[in-house]
């Protein structure tokens, strides 16, 4: 009874939702929850912790509630879980991440929902937590230099600036101004990779994959800049404390101008492609809204800060290095939401290249380091093998000094404001090194943001917010097989052309969405790729079949095959010519509408048979889409279907190419195209409401040949719907093109033979495969639409004009009531087609393994190659590595108080190739080779020793040393 009356109070309207009795509630199941998992992970600590504070928040509400109805709480809290049947105002919790890509790193989210409303989010953090802060007070400058790359591995060059500002401005160090301008220019393209690494998930993440492919074109050539520079791609390990390692490489600065002229019309395709994207702008516009005084409260900054309508930016504000003598503008908007925010980062990119040009014209000449820091006080009294070396080292001496004193740096780094704050203590160790990375600041926002938005919307913030979580964290089975094989056995005919068919259009799409992408696509599995498709479905074929424990078994079986049946049965149906259908039943398309109404009932029982509140939700979601377009699929099609397949085909023929339904009907075929596509699940109409985003909606906990029914059926649904798009719309089997004519040649179609029912085949397939360019291309063209968006699509614009479509004047009147707002949409999509097209006649830009690198940098940092004769022993390379890798071995000569180097070696298993030794070492006997690291898969131990070159008598030493060297692994060899 207590339970019944304390439903009844917190299932009430939205205003008892902020009541303290509510909240108690919810703390009390969060409790549960925690308790339980506690009971299977007990040495889960951070579960613990949140079990800690959850109670005390309980403990606190309930001394609120003493003085009202304290009993009536403790009854409940202490009563046994509540099993309510499920209804509308039920919430529900589910879990995205950390395993997701969509996450963008290790993230997991605890949403709480009522239906599609979001109540509540909780950002779980910890699962890349590295101790970098840790490390860095436990390594000298030069030996953190290779570790802080890893914070935020899109935007290196930031972290590394960050890490020698701080020393610089402790010690008052003074950069050369060519330093300064090479550090700008570098900051600026690892701003523009980064946003444009931004840019591409931040499309996936809402559908559209195509730019994520355009956006490594570009990223791809700032990376070559790199190699070239730096000697290495992502892990530049580049800056150093008063200047930068190298100067620039001749002809650096022409090729730099060049991708800077190049660029400027690839960010003008971005726009094109998708700003104005009507799909898009739904997604984005209005969506994660951030006012002035709200970011100013959360402690934003960056494209977070500045979409919001404040223009701060730290280049601006603390002008470092040599900002203040260009000409660029800070880019900010006023709305506030993920529109303004990939405005934002669309516009510095821009000015990146503004500001990388004026660098580059007007680069000064001088040294790119400062000098005076190699000087340092000689020690008193130095004893042998101490730091004498640093004297003539090359470099600055890797006991760098940090003076006692504490301050805090920052930079304006693509994410926000970067910052270290330092405290020295008169060693060569920092004392304390706290970092302040924008992505874990920024991200705090993100509960608040998606609190009264769609599941789908969660996607489209987070990837507005752009983290990084480097830097925020913180044979059953063969009877199986063989039992299919005897039932496919009678049907063999016509199911191998049907599987021929869908694997050519696997390949079609592979083919083509690698040339709109400029891909390779597939190309080593046959010739032109062909078999890759067979070896995916090969590879479905013998993959374990897992069941849910807690499933419907039973249900989930069925599913797949309802789903596939019900395709197959539409085949029936299908004239390939004018004397081969398989069945003429008199009833037109509208028996394939009702086969095809048979398949959500079969996602039903697959989302319902899984035990899964993902597949439950994907299967209904699927099914109200299905639902939604069936009717103007029906409506638009009505008065040519209205008689046998055979005659639409035969009608269409009398006329020739312009007597086709398409000319006729060109609405009515526009409907159609969209309406199929919805049935199909193909984007902008894939699995609807945040699935693909998150999951595969029905298919989550499917596996194997099950999931590859699924896989199979989609497409053949593709195929049918493309065959039903030809006989309706396109003349089926009759070829009439105009300005081609051949006198009785396409006759013999009528003739009933052998070859005119071959060539009525080949027609047909023809168009089928040229119209399926259609929606292979819109696939990877436009993003995806969320559920409401799509529903209102389906019942709001689509069934009205397919109502009237019989008649043309309603139809064009109806059409023409939503105004300048359609014909913009049209037009931007459009748009953004002509761009996808575009690319398929480029060469592509990427290049798949096993090509080989044909030209490299000259400080490209791949092995290691030691020359023996010139090393002094002196141990630099040991103090200067980040993880004490480099093992040396030497004897001290008496007479001649010199070191004798008996042995040296580099365990490449473990080598980061930073490149510290080779730059730090006096006699320059260590240097990097051209060829990669991973070149080969055994990387040996870099190993040398005098005995096995042969050039030290074992009379000179001692036992000691004589056992050690025999047992390393090239004496052990031989």
């Amino acid at each position: 009874m207590v339970k019944t009356l304390f439903i009844s109070v917190i299932s009430q309207k939205e205003a008892n939702r902020g009541s303290v009795e509510f909240q108690v509630f919810s703390f009390t199941n969060k409790i549960r929850r925690l308790t339980s998992h506690l009971e299977l992970h007990r040495k889960d600590y951070l579960s613990q912790r949140g079990l800690r504070k959850t109670l005390g928040k309980r403990q606190r509400l309930l001394s609120y509630l003493a003085k009202k109805n304290r009993q009536f709480m403790e009854e409940l809290i202490r009563g046994k879980p509540m099993n309510v049947p499920a209804t509308r105002e039920d919430l529900m919790i589910v879990n995205m991440g950390p395993h997701h890509p969509s996450m963008h790193g290790v993230l997991r989210l605890i949403i709480t929902l009522d239906g599609e409303d979001v109540i509540d989010c909780e950002p779980i953090l910890g699962y890349l937590h590295r101790g970098m802060e840790k490390i860095a007070e436990n390594r000298t400058i030069i030996q953190y230099l290779p570790y802080v790359t890893r914070w935020d591995y899109l935007a290196t060059m930031f972290t590394e600036a960050i890490t020698v500002n701080a020393p610089e401005q402790l010690g008052n160090i003074q950069v050369p101004k060519r330093a300064s301008y090479i550090r700008v220019i570098m900051l600026e393209l690892s701003r523009i990779a980064s946003h444009l690494l931004w840019l591409g998930p931040f499309m996936a993440d809402i559908g559209a994959q195509t730019p994520f492919f355009y956006i490594f074109r570009e990223r791809e050539l700032v990376y070559d800049l790199f190699e070239a520079a730096t000697g290495m791609r992502m892990m530049h390990n580049y800056f150093r404390i008063g200047g930068v390692a190298a100067d620039l490489p001749y002809g650096w600065i022409d090729k730099c101008l060049d991708f800077c002229d190049y660029f400027l019309t690839g960010v003008s395709e971005y726009q094109k492609l998708i700003t104005r994207n009507p799909i898009f702008l739904e997604r984005v516009e209005g969506v994660g809204i951030i006012g002035v005084e709200e970011a100013i409260n959360w402690g934003l900054s960056g494209p977070m800060l500045r979409a919001s309508g404040i223009q701060w930016d730290l280049r601006k504000v603390d002008r470092y290095e040599c900002y203040d003598e260009f000409d660029w503008e800070v880019q900010w908007q006023k709305e506030g939401d993920s529109l303004s925010r990939y405005l934002v980062r669309i516009g510095e990119m821009m000015e990146s290249i503004k500001i990388i040009q004026q660098a580059l014209e007007g680069i000064p000449g001088g040294p790119y380091e400062n000098l005076e820091i190699r000087c340092f006080d000689r020690v008193r009294n130095p004893e042998l093998n101490d730091f004498d070396y640093r004297f003539i080292s090359k470099k600055p001496s890797p006991t760098f000094e940090l003076s006692k004193q504490e301050l805090y740096v920052r930079v304006e780094a693509p994410k926000g404001e970067l910052g270290v704050f330092l405290i020295g203590d008169q060693n060569v160790f920092p004392w304390r090194w706290k970092i302040r990375p924008p992505g874990f600041i920024n991200l705090q926002i993100l509960p608040q943001l998606v609190k009264r938005m769609k599941l789908a919307d969660i996607m489209t913030i987070l990837g507005s917010i752009d983290i990084i979580m480097g830097e925020v964290d913180r044979l059953e089975y063969l009877k199986e097989v063989y039992g299919m094989i005897w039932v496919l056995v009678p049907i063999f005919t016509p199911v191998l052309g049907i599987t021929i068919g869908v694997l050519a259009i696997v390949w079609l799409e592979r083919e083509i969405s690698a040339g709109i992408q400029q891909r390779i696509g597939p190309e080593y599995a046959g010739p032109l790729g062909i078999l890759q498709a067979l070896a995916d479905g090969t590879k479905l074929l013998f993959k374990e079949n897992l069941l849910p424990s807690r499933g419907d078994t039973r249900l989930f079986s069925i599913g797949p095959s309802i789903a596939v049946i019900s395709i197959l049965l539409s085949y029936l149906i299908i004239p390939f010519g004018s004397n081969l259908v398989l069945s003429d039943l008199n009833i037109g398309v509208f028996l394939w509408i009702a086969i095809s109404s048979i398949a959500p009932i079969g996602l039903l029982m697959s989302g319902y048979g899984s035990n899964n509140k993902y597949s439950f939700l994907g299967g209904l979601r699927a099914a109200a889409q299905s639902i939604s377009y069936e009717i103007p699929l029906t409506l638009c099609v009505l008065s040519i279907s209205l008689r046998a397949i055979l005659d639409i085909v035969e009608a269409q023929s009398k006329y020739g190419f312009w007597g086709w339904n398409l000319w006729r009907q060109p609405i009515g075929f526009i409907v159609f195209l969209i309406s199929s596509l919805a049935e199909c699940e193909r984007l902008p109409f894939d699995l609807p409401e945040a699935e693909e985003e998150l999951v595969a909606g029905y298919q989550t906990e499917y596996s194997g040949i099950k999931f590859g029914l699924f896989y199979v059926a989609s497409y053949l649904n593709l195929l049918v719907s493309s065959l039903f798009v030809t006989v309706l719309y396109l003349g089926g089997w009759d070829l009439s093109i105009p300005y081609i004519f051949v006198p009785e040649f396409f006759e013999i179609n009528k003739a009933g033979e052998v070859f005119g029912t071959t060539i009525g085949i080949f027609i047909t397939l023809a168009k089928t495969y040229l119209f399926l360019f259609i929606p292979i291309t819109t696939r990877w063209t436009l993003p995806r639409l969320r559920m409401d968006q799509l529903l209102n699509l389906g019942w709001k614009f689509l069934l009205p004009i397919s109502l009237d479509i019989h008649d043309m004047f309603p139809m064009v009147t109806g059409f023409m009531n939503y105004g300048q707002q359609t014909v913009r949409a049209a037009r931007y999509i459009g748009q953004s087609f002509m761009i996808t097209l575009s690319h398929a006649n480029r060469l592509p830009v990427t290049i798949q393994y096993p090509y080989e690198k044909l030209i490299t940098s000259e400080r490209f940092r791949g092995r290691i190659h030691f020359e023996f004769d010139k090393c002094i022993a002196c141990e630099v390379c040991v103090r200067v590595c980040p993880i004490d890798l480099p093992v040396v071995d030497w004897k001290l000569e008496t007479d001649i108080r010199k070191k004798q180097l008996l042995n040296y070696s580099i365990d490449f298993g473990i080598c980061i190739f930073c490149g510290n030794c080779v730059e730090y070492c006096p006699t320059n006997c260590l240097s990097m080779t051209e060829e990669y690291e991973l070149s080969t898969y055994d990387r040996h131990e870099l190993n040398y020793n005098q005995i096995s070159l042969g050039r030290l008598p074992m009379s000179v030493i001692d036992d000691y040393t004589i056992r050690t060297i025999l047992n390393s692994p090239q004496i052990t060899s031989e």
